[in-house]
């Protein structure tokens, strides 16, 4: 579990210029919004020429699927090891899920919250690739609501309408968490991973 959770938390000391375009890119398309945002105002914060931002990106398009699939990418690879992790006990595995889940939104929130609500924004290859991925992640939990049914340790459920109420609630938080607030990111994954797992799924 710390190892899966070790993940979650970027180490931005080993930064290379492209990754700390993806990162910056990804602050700005959450505080101004993709759309405000000029390719200038990247390389402003970033501190190189416009011109030097192409040398990396062919468009401001381009930039924004590697933001999404910055946050895709992470969140798929410690969802598939927590899978891995807890295969026999499915109950214990969708709290785990949640709870990374959770803890991957409080702590690297802006590439979660543009892929939820920015993906229209890009091209119909980009956006099937995302949905691909998307798919896999929402296959992990359909995988483990289905097993804990069958092992007893969840009642009988909507599988789709379940997950989609998870991930919701879940998403939610991108709206009203900050880091300066009054809860914490581990009081809030443990209370709502709580509240999911152990009240609302209780047998």
């Amino acid at each position: 579990m710390d190892q899966e959770k070790n993940l979650i938390y970027e180490d931005l000391s080993g930064l290379n210029k492209r990754d700390e375009i993806i990162r910056v890119a990804a602050k700005l398309f959450r505080n101004l919004g993709y759309i405000e945002t000029s390719m200038k105002d990247i390389a402003d914060r970033v501190g190189i020429l416009k011109g030097s931002l192409y040398y990396h990106f062919s468009s401001k398009e381009e930039l924004l699927n590697e933001v999404i699939n910055k946050g895709i990418d992470l969140l798929l690879v410690i969802a598939q090891q927590v899978y891995k992790q807890y295969e026999q006990n499915p109950q214990e595995r969708l709290k785990q899920l949640v709870k990374l889940h959770l803890l991957h939104l409080t702590n690297n929130n802006e590439y979660l919250v543009i892929a939820t609500n920015q993906t229209d924004k890009l091209t119909l290859e980009h956006r099937e690739n995302y949905i691909v991925k998307r798919d896999l992640y929402e296959s992990l939990l359909r995988e483990t609501l289905e097993e804990g049914i069958r092992a007893d340790q969840f009642p009988p459920l909507d599988i789709k309408l379940t997950i989609l109420a998870i991930l919701g609630m879940c998403n939610w938080i991108v709206q009203w968490y900050k880091h300066d607030g009054p809860y914490s990111a581990e009081y809030i994954t443990d209370y709502l991973s709580t509240l999911i797992c152990d009240r609302m799924l209780a047998k």
